[in-house]
């Protein structure tokens, strides 16, 4: 083999590394999205009470007759819906939440009913599989 082969395996056992480690390897994060199912109603904001902290997207149906929106303000900021939905209309909206407290509002009207919180707890450490 000549000197132009050797740099070409080596190059293709560098790229290959390079994508096995990217999607085949051990993963760089193993991070998995959680979803979030959301209802606005004319009355409130329907949800869970409490999520664990990580990466997450909220789903957001606007169930009600009127326009409503959705936002989230807390440790990770505040992150809303570039759009009001009107009825019917869903979007989602991905945050990477940290523990802590949150308030859930709809930025269209901010009113009673039109804002609750949210509890994120801290993601377990050292998850494991184990059978106990």
């Amino acid at each position: 083999m000549g000197r132009n082969g050797s740099r070409q395996i080596g190059a293709a056992l560098v790229v290959g590394l390079l994508f096995f480690i990217g999607c085949g390897g051990k993963p760089v994060t193993q991070q998995k999205t959680q979803t979030v199912q959301v209802q606005i109603t004319d009355q409130g904001i329907q949800m869970p009470p409490s999520l664990p902290a990580g990466a997450t997207t909220f789903e957001v149906s606007n169930t009600g007759s009127s326009e409503h929106s959705f936002g989230i303000a807390g440790p990770a900021g505040d992150k809303k819906l570039e759009e009001p939905l009107k009825p019917g209309e869903s979007a989602s909206l991905d945050v990477f939440l940290d523990s802590g407290s949150y308030r859930v509002y709809s930025p269209v009207d901010q009113g009673v009913g039109m804002q609750i919180a949210l509890n994120v707890l801290p993601e377990p450490v050292g998850r494991s599989s184990r059978k106990g």
